[in-house]
Formats: C-alpha cells, sequence, structure tokens
C-alpha cells in the first residue's frame, strides 16, 4: 500500500515555523551585524544564517527524500539572496537617513524617546517585505516540490509506530493547531518586537561621544556623533551603554522604560491574538484603552506621542494579521 499525500496545509504550516525559528530564534545578533558588512564578513554571516535555514528544513528531507532536499536547497538559496538585498538595501537606507540629518544639521531631541533627526520608516518597510519575500519562496518551493507529496514509505512507518492506536484525524489536529499556535507566539514574541524596535528606532544619530569608523555605514559622519541601532543598541557602544546603565547614586536601580515597554506590547499582541482566535475582538479595544490610560499623561509630550501611536499601531497590527492568518489555517479544522 503506498503511502498517503501528507496534508498540504500541515506542511505549508511547517515550512513558516521552521522559517520564523530560524530567523527569530536561532539568528544571533551577531549574524545579523555579519549580514549587513561587508565582504568575507558578509559571507560568514549569511553562511552562518543559510545553515541554521537549512537545519530547520531536515526534517522535510527525513519525510520526503529527494523531494524534501530539493524543497531545502530551493528554500535556503532563496532565503540567502533575500536577506542579502534587503541587508544591502536597509544599510543604503540607513546611510541615506544619517546624512540628511547631518546635512540639516539637525540637533536630536533631547527625549529619550523622540523618534530621532534621522529616523526613518524604510528599514521597517523592508523588514517586512522581507518576511513577505521569504513566505513567497516557502509557499514557491512547497508548491513546487511538496504539494501533493507522500512520505517515503520508511518515513510513513516511522509516523505509522509513533501514532500508534490514536485516531489519525485526532493526531492531524492536533499537529496543526500545535504548529499553528507556536509559529504565532514566535511571530507575536520575537518578529513583532523587532519590527517595533526598529519602526520607532532605526540607525539614528544621537549625541554623545565619537565611534570608530562603521564599515556598515558610509554616510559622513560630523565628530561627537555616535550611531545607534535600534535592538542592536547595546551592541553598539558597549562603553557608553555601560557608563548610562551605570547606577548614578545610592538609590536603587529601576527596570529600564524600553524594555518594560517591549514587554507591555509582547502582552498586547498576544491578548490581540487571543481574542481574535476565540472570536473577542470587543475586548481588543480594552487592551489599547488599558494602556493609552497608563500612559496618559505623557500623551502631552509631542515626541513621546509620536512614539506611542507609531508603536502601538505597528503592534496592533502585527497581531491582528498574523491572529487572522492563524485563524485561517485553523479553520481547516472545521472542514
Amino acid at each position: 500500500m503506498s503511502p498517503v499525500p501528507a496534508d498540504p496545509a500541515l506542511v505549508l504550516a511547517g515550512l513558516v515555523l521552521a522559517h520564523l525559528v530560524a530567523d527569530f530564534l536561532l539568528q544571533t545578533d551577531t549574524i545579523v551585524a555579519d549580514k549587513s558588512a561587508h565582504g568575507r564578513r558578509a559571507l560568514r554571516g549569511l553562511g552562518f544564517h543559510g545553515f541554521g535555514v537549512a537545519v530547520c528544513l531536515v526534517p522535510f528531507v527525513a519525510l520526503f527524500a529527494e523531494r524534501g532536499a530539493a524543497a531545502l536547497a530551493t528554500i535556503t538559496l532563496g532565503h540567502v539572496v533575500v536577506d542579502r538585498v534587503k541587508a544591502t538595501a536597509t544599510r543604503r537606507a540607513e546611510a541615506r537617513a544619517l546624512a540628511a540629518a547631518h546635512a540639516r544639521h539637525a540637533a536630536p531631541s533631547a527625549s529619550a524617546v523622540a523618534l530621532g533627526a534621522g529616523w526613518t520608516p524604510v528599514p521597517a518597510a523592508l523588514f517586512a517585505l522581507d518576511q513577505l519575500a521569504h513566505g513567497a519562496i516557502l509557499v514557491s518551493g512547497w508548491a513546487a516540490w511538496l504539494a501533493g507529496a507522500a512520505p517515503t514509505a520508511s518515513a510513513a512507518e516511522v509516523v505509522d509506530r509513533l501514532i500508534g492506536g490514536w485516531d489519525r484525524a485526532v493526531v492531524h489536529d492536533v499537529a496543526l493547531t500545535a504548529v499553528v499556535i507556536a509559529a504565532l507566539a514566535i511571530v507575536n514574541i520575537r518578529a513583532g518586537a523587532l519590527f517595533v524596535a526598529i519602526l520607532v528606532h532605526p540607525r539614528e544619530v544621537v549625541s554623545g561621544s565619537a565611534i570608530p569608523d562603521d564599515p556598515v555605514v558610509s554616510a559622513p559622519r560630523a565628530s561627537g556623533w555616535r550611531i545607534r541601532l535600534g535592538p542592536l543598541e547595546a551592541t553598539a557602544d558597549p562603553v557608553a551603554a555601560a557608563k548610562s546603565s551605570a547606577p548614578k547614586d545610592s538609590r536603587p536601580a529601576h527596570a529600564s522604560p524600553a524594555r518594560v515597554g517591549a514587554t507591555i506590547g509582547v502582552l498586547e499582541r498576544l491578548l490581540i491574538a487571543t481574542f481574535v482566535l476565540t472570536g473577542s475582538q470587543a475586548a481588543i479595544g480594552f487592551v489599547v484603552a488599558a494602556k493609552t490610560l497608563a500612559r496618559f499623561k505623557q500623551l502631552d509630550d509631542r515626541d513621546f506621542a509620536e512614539y506611542y501611536l507609531l508603536g502601538t499601531l505597528a503592534s496592533v497590527a502585527v497581531a491582528l494579521f498574523s491572529a487572522l492568518l492563524a485563524a485561517a489555517a485553523l479553520a481547516s479544522l472545521a472542514r
């Protein structure tokens, strides 16, 4: 008896989860910085990241043999090419934003949450386009090699042994639900946080001491300026970061407002995603209202109001979009 073709929805959901694990769990800040550099350093970063993507796709090779290997090669190569294009485009956009800020001789805002003189939405837009391109490559690889494919006889035998006497329909539904929920969690915890951070704090000019020449940015740089790298801020200038984080008096130190805000954003996205999946969309307004009420007095500050509105809208958009996609994937269970 020949193996039954694998469920297309489960295979595609598995590919999406593999991508998210490779991009947002296995990819380190060092790899991200290397990919954005030049020469051998860039090749090293792309190589390490490509290896991580391939490792996450190995289970599909075990299930589908040659077809799985072809999908692995197609998706991994496409992933590396897209990442390089995105890194190069982001670096150029950041350089243009920095050059424009210096040309205007604009001093950065004194507010810790201001969008900054060198702010630009382009890096966040490129982040979103990068993920859409990866999604297109995943769907193309799935359609070309795995859609309608059946596992090998040996893989089907292993699956049969694992399932044993359990109901196959129930096992399928549980597996698909687990994969979709895991992917939704990664999007709203890691990917959403990075997207919001890049949007509200891209590479921008801030006042401070000069830093050595940065190969990632080719824009002219005046003395007395340094670079802040959004979510990579802690690695941009470790000496200055250590000084700024050191307590200035004997009073107990408080948690970083940015870190607390990021945690609030994660909880906000998880709650919104839960409300969408459970059909309680009306409750989303209470989440946003509670967050706004806590910051109500700070909204008189225009810099903070811009930062807050931009970050909140982006966070809610990520949660809604990802939850609607998850709901669409889970809708197949009711059929």
